[in-house]
């Protein structure tokens, strides 16, 4: 298997009809500047890092790069069209995952956290970085499309790599 456990088709579950959005990556800074870059989207693919097998009543788990899997859902038009599972067992260094994240689409990671070694990796692979999910995955992608989720910074990054150590309280 190539780190693939499955992918499930949900169809049209109860994500709000709102229209997915994805940043256009030209501004950092602000949530202001990220948010008047962003352009409407019908079709995004997140990833969400999670405890355990990946799918919408996995945990988010606080720590990015040490999860066990992660959750790809794919939206489109403001639902839930796909989740997929993704394996981490691959897991080598900071920006192994990235790699492996970027090859299935991935255009938005939402996280409870982050260091700033795959951060900016996710910067070099074009990939939006949002902070502030806890629950479960349904619960994170739900904070996405209310708007509640944060587009992460340098200067909303966890010491953790800088400082090393691992443990994330979000």
């Amino acid at each position: 298997m190539n780190g693939r456990n499955r992918t499930a088709q949900v169809g049209q579950m109860d994500a709000p009809n709102v229209k997915a959005r994805a940043s256009t990556g030209k501004t950092e800074g602000s949530r202001e500047g990220i948010m008047e870059d962003t352009v409407e989207m019908d079709r995004i693919r997140i990833a969400i890092p999670c405890l355990g097998d990946a799918n919408l009543q996995a945990q988010v788990s606080p720590h990015f790069g040490r999860c066990d899997s992660y959750a790809i859902v794919t939206l489109r038009d403001g639902k839930i069209e796909a989740v997929e599972s993704l394996s981490n067992s691959s897991h080598t260094d900071c920006s192994s995952p990235v790699q492996n994240l970027a090859q299935h689409d991935v255009g938005l990671m939402l996280v409870a956290g982050m260091g700033m070694r795959p951060y900016m990796s996710f910067r070099q692979h074009g990939i939006e970085v949002n902070y502030g999910v806890v629950g479960t995955v349904a619960d994170a992608v739900g904070s996405y499309l209310r708007n509640e989720t944060v587009p992460m910074t340098e200067d909303t990054l966890c010491g953790c790599h800088d400082q090393g150590h691992h443990g994330h309280f979000h």
